[in-house]
């Protein structure tokens, strides 16, 4: 894969902006969090039905439409507020004790109305998208509660991997990854993006004391290699729809879920590790 300085400067200009945005409300506060993923929920969501119609060849009623994105938009606040963790957290308490019944109601009725309305051949496979979407980034904002450092390195991990896969395959790539699937990914990008994304989880790990550094590359493994994953499924939910992208959110970027395909696979898995391996840790950086 040769490197084209235009796509590049391209991609990293909207990156740097999205960036920008996105640290902002990752960093301000637990509702600037929650309330973000809401959006990104919903996009991937409406993304996630066009490529459904596309791979099955028909159009899903609109009466279907609105119900899968208010299925969805319960399932992601019903995930954030279901108590699965000991940390303490005002917003995770505030949410479960005034929340989780609403958006439990809500996701039942929604899917109980798409299952008794005249079906269409895509319903069955909207409803996989419930737990692809949702309910990972609800187990994200279960991260969040357990300590703010978490999701934000994640996120980096897989910022970095996706940025040092790209450059080492632009470089010295030859031999594809899964060429039925990526095309343009190579074996080499894939391992440049492992190791320096691991590398750099072992440097930080070693700076800082909030956690032990294998917890730290354990972590950048997961963003790594699940992360990885992620984007191979979305890339071939893509070809059997027959497009490129899954949306125009970004130039250079694509779609919501060309940007979150990686961080969708490894969500639940980095909570699924952090609850079982790592301490609370309330950290913020806005008083």
């Amino acid at each position: 894969m040769a490197f084209n300085v235009q796509t590049f400067l391209t991609r990293l200009g909207s990156a740097v902006l999205f960036s920008a945005l996105m640290l902002g409300c990752l960093l301000w506060n637990e509702l600037a969090f929650l309330m973000l993923f809401a959006l990104v929920c919903f996009l991937c969501l409406r993304e996630y039905l066009s490529i459904i119609e596309k791979i099955t060849g028909q159009k899903v009623p609109h009466q279907h439409r609105f119900l899968f994105i208010g299925a969805g938009m319960g399932t992601y606040l019903l995930t954030a507020s279901i108590p699965m963790q000991l940390c303490a957290n005002a917003l995770a308490t505030l949410m479960h004790q005034h929340l989780m019944y609403y958006s439990l109601g809500l996701s039942i009725g929604f899917i109980g109305m798409m299952l008794f309305f005249k079906r269409s051949p895509a319903v069955w496979l909207l409803l996989s998208g419930l737990g692809y979407i949702p309910l990972s980034l609800g187990l994200l904002m279960q991260l969040r509660y357990q300590s703010l450092l978490l999701p934000v390195m994640l996120i980096l991990f897989i910022w970095m991997n996706d940025t040092m896969a790209y450059l080492t395959g632009s470089f010295i790539g030859k031999r594809p990854f899964f060429p039925a699937i990526s095309p343009k990914k190579t074996i080499e990008g894939t391992l440049g993006g492992i190791v320096f994304t691991m590398a750099f989880a072992a440097i930080w790990g070693a700076l800082t004391d909030w956690f032990p550094i294998w917890q730290w590359i354990v972590l950048a493994g997961i963003a790594s290699f699940v992360g990885t994953a992620g984007d191979l499924v979305e890339s071939k939910m893509k070809r059997m729809a027959g497009i490129k992208d899954s949306g125009q959110m970004m130039p250079g970027h694509g779609g919501a879920l060309d940007r979150f395909d990686s961080l969708l696979l490894a969500a639940p898995v980095a909570f699924l590790f952090a609850l079982i391996f790592m301490k609370c840790f309330p950290y913020q950086v806005f008083g």
